[in-house]
Formats: C-alpha cells, structure tokens, sequence
C-alpha cells in the first residue's frame, strides 16, 4: 500500500461534519484509586522472588517508580533504563518513605529494616504482579486500545461508568508496561469497573499488557499510521492493536472501531463470535451518524444494535470525540445487566457522565486567547496523519465566517521510511480542505513537506524551525485585532504546547461557545 493510499484509507474517521449541537459545562471525571495491600511474602509468591532483606510479613500499599514521589509503605520497582537504573534509587525511594523495593540485583544498600525482593525482570515481575492482582478483582475490566483516541475515550468510558459504579481508571496516559501494571495495582478489590489504557509501540507489547489485565470488554478504537518505527506498516499496527483481543476473558466481548476494514477483519479472524463494530456504516453494529459540531460540543446520532437511535451530546470538540462518546455509550451497554438497571436509570447515567467531560490536555482543548479575539485549539500532545486531518476539519467545521483560519502544524514522528510522504499527501488533503486566506505556519523539516505541497496561491505557508520562530511567525503573519481560529499540534517533542500557553496562558481550558 503506497503511503498516499494509506492517508486516504483514513478519511473515514475524521471527515463528514455537519454544523449543529450546544454545550454543557464542564466537570471533573476520574475515577477513584485504591491501594495495594500485599505483604513482601505475597509479593514474592506472586512474582516468582526471593526476600533476600527485611521482614517477609511487611506490607505494601502501593507500587512506585520514581524516587522523586514515593507514597509511605510503598514497594519502589527498580526498573534498568538506557540513562539511568532504578537500582541505583532504592535507597533515595526507601528513605522517601518506600517500604523496600524490586530488584534484580542483591548488591543494593538499603537502610536498615527495608525490604528487599530479587526477581530475574522486574518489568515482568511487575507485571506478574498486576496479572496476580488482576485475579481479585470482583467488577468488570475494560481494555482500551487503538492507534488514535485511546485516552479521550478511556476518559469517557470511565466518566459514563462512574455514574453505574465505583471505577477506577487510568490516570492521564499511563498506558506502557511499567505504568499500566501500576494502574491495575491501583484498583480496589471491590470496584465496580476498572477501565485501563493500553498503548503499544512495539509487537508483543499489548498481548503482555493483554494477559495481565484480561479484559472482561475490549475496545479497539482505530488503526491508523502511528509507530511505525516500531511496527513497520499499518498491517503491522492492526496486527499490535489486535494484541488485545488475545487476553479477552472467556464470554467477553470487543467493540472494534470499523473506520479501517482491515482492523474489523483481523478482529474477527481472532475472535469472530465476540466481536461488535462501530463506526459510520450502515453495516456496523453499533452505527454513528449525524456528527455536528460547535465551539462547545458535539452532537451525534448512535443507532444500537436493537435498531434504537438516540442523539447525544459531549462537551468536547471533533469527530474523535464523538467516536470516543459513542463507545462510552456501547460499552455501558455492552456491561449493564438488564435486571440491575432499567433502561432510563442506565441512559440518565450515560448523558451525565458524557455531560461532566473535559477535555484531556493538549488534546483538541478550546483556548480562548489572552489578548487578543483569537479562538486557540491546543491539540499539541502528539500526532500522525489521521489525528491531524481530524484536527484540521474540527477547525474548519467550528470556523467561523468573519475568522481567519491558522495552521500550526509541527513534525509528524515515529512514522517510518514513508514519513516523508505521509506529510506530503497531509499536505495535499489540507489544501483541498482549507478555505482561502488560511495561514499555515510548518514547524521542523517534515513539517515543511506539509506547506511545500499545499500548492495554493490563497493560502500562505512559512517553514520555521521551532516553537519559538513559529510564535514570532504568527504574530507576524497575522493581526493581533483580527479575529481569528489558532490550530496548533504536533509529535510531543515539538513543543507546539508553548505556543498554545503563549498564546492562551498555561493550563487555562474552556468549551464556552463565545
């Protein structure tokens, strides 16, 4: 497949909008944690260990990985890295507060009285202990995979299921396989849900992540170009997303994302009996439609799998967050036992949850400017091709007649041999999407491939080099008095952050439809 293709083959997702819906204020969703409550016999019964220090009937109550931030009583994991190792922190941690720690090696100095359990891998272990963990727990587990939206929709699905029960759920990102162990370790016994991001850059990572969590529910929310550093093709992403399914418990179901075909058809060549679709077709299970948008909301049509249609609502912007919402409502189906919960006790609950959204930071964020009247969205936590043609049509849906439309748009990493022309056919899409008069403003080498084959005489492209020249090139480009919407998003290490808090000031968020 040529990499112009494979941009194409993503259009499902993020194009097709219509104007429409209103808002509703903003509010926390988060899910409550418990804690570890293990003691260093059990820990080392658990991950195959051997108490070489301390006294095996002390407790643990929580896990830890940086030293900087140890709970009391914690088990601090000494994790072997590339510029640093973990060993070398045991001491810093138990003196912090940990009550022993993980390791690999026995030549570690602790003071006097701390634990100490040798393991042969302590990613392994640590997630041993996590798949051990995993066995007590009494409620339902939700896995959340996908190459785009996994925690826009881990934060939706945790929010509508908060409204069921007590869940617990990821906090932030923390989907890799030291973090997502800590997660699982995280959740009380007694939790009614538990709703875990998985992320994967590498084959084999998610089927590791996959049989210690052992979802009860899977959601693969798309397979797009992401990692391909990693993963080689977008064959080999549907392949690592797919991971997932391997560790499904015996009567769970999935929830796939049908914007890519192929993700469906490897999907249900694994698990065919299991497997529910959502997407835009006629055909999928789970069917979204009627996607509007405005400055404080979406609004979207899911028909089910009865044939019933409802429209709900989401305080976040962009087809993405109408994907993540729609599967927040099938999954609260997919897990709500009729004889538990009437149906009008059940849908209350969705559109509260839905309703207490916000969005997760630097991820399509309205950012109204400080000082000027300028509309900023911050969607600079990363991207690749389908996540930035979805930010681009948002921009262009919420547009308004009288602003002016600016593209900040940064590098696009970890995409492969083909990276130069994925950026090139971004560009193309942009410039049949754009309207005239757009400012695209190409931050870093890759980027400029973006503006070189924008090709169009009414829109004006500048390449700079960073963050910083890219701010200087707004303000120079454009009128501080102007009305104007300010789109900026880019792989994480291009900082385009700086741009949206230089702009809009650091940490201010609003889905005010003014």
């Amino acid at each position: 497949m040529s990499a112009g293709s494979l941009v194409e083959s993503q259009s499902a997702w993020p194009w097709g909008l219509r104007p429409g819906g209103r808002a509703r204020g903003p509010a926390a969703s988060s899910g409550r944690c418990g804690r570890l409550d293990l003691t260093a016999r059990e820990i080392a019964r658990r991950t195959g260990g051997e108490i070489i220090a301390g006294d095996p009937a002390r407790r643990f109550l929580r896990g830890a990985l940086d030293s900087r931030h140890v709970a009391r009583g914690a088990l601090f994991v000494a994790l072997p890295g590339a510029r640093s190792d973990g060993h070398d922190f045991v001491a810093r941690a138990c003196a912090a507060g940990a009550a022993g720690a993980l390791v690999m090696r026995p030549d570690v100095a602790v003071p006097a009285g701390a634990v100490l359990i040798q393991v042969p891998d302590t990613t392994l272990a640590l997630q041993a202990l996590g798949a051990s963990w995993r066995d007590e727990l009494v409620g339902s587990v939700v896995g959340i995979a996908g190459s785009n939206g996994k925690t826009t929709t881990k934060e939706a699905v945790a929010a509508v299921l908060a409204q069921l029960g007590a869940t617990a759920a990821t906090r932030g990102n923390a989907n890799s396989q030291v973090s997502a162990p800590l997660t699982l370790l995280d959740v009380p016994r007694e939790a009614r849900f538990a709703v875990l991001e998985l992320g994967t850059s590498a084959p084999g990572e998610l089927t590791r992540l996959a049989a210690m969590a052992r979802p009860d529910l899977c959601v693969i929310t798309a397979a797009f170009a992401e990692h391909l550093e990693g993963l080689g093709s977008l064959e080999g992403v549907i392949a690592a997303e797919c991971e997932i399914l391997s560790g499904l418990r015996p009567g769970g179901r999935a929830l796939i994302g049908s914007a890519e075909p192929r993700l469906v058809a490897a999907a249900r060549a694994l698990r065919s009996a299991e497997v529910r679709t959502l997407g835009t077709s006629p055909d999928d299970d789970w069917q979204l439609a009627e996607i509007g948008l405005e400055r404080g909301a979406t609004v979207f049509e899911l028909r089910d799998p009865a044939g019933r249609t409802q429209q709900w609502r989401v305080p976040l912007l962009g087809a993405p967050a109408a994907w993540a919402a729609a599967f927040a409502v099938a999954v609260a189906r997919e897990l709500t036992v009729p004889e538990a919960s009437s149906e009008a006790s059940v849908e209350a609950a969705i559109e509260r949850g839905l309703a207490g959204l916000t969005a997760p930071a630097h991820r399509l964020a309205p950012r109204p400017a400080q000082d000027r009247p300028w509309f900023v969205l911050d969607d600079s936590y990363n991207s690749n091709p389908a996540s930035l043609a979805a930010a681009v049509e948002t921009a262009v849906a919420i547009r308004r007649a009288d602003e002016r439309l600016v593209l900040v748009v940064g590098d696009m990493l970890e995409l492969g041999p083909a990276e130069r022309e994925l950026h090139r056919e971004v560009g193309r899409t942009i410039a049949r999407r754009v309207p005239s008069e757009t400012v695209l403003i190409a931050v870093g080498p890759l980027a400029a491939e973006i503006a070189a084959h924008v090709s169009r005489a009414d829109v004006v492209c500048r390449d700079v080099a960073d963050a910083r020249e890219a701010l200087a090139a707004l303000r120079e480009l454009v009128p501080a008095t102007g009305k104007t919407i300010v789109l900026a998003k880019g792989s994480r290490s291009i900082a385009l952050d700086r741009v949206a808090d230089a702009l809009a000031g650091p940490g201010t968020v609003s889905t005010r439809d003014d």
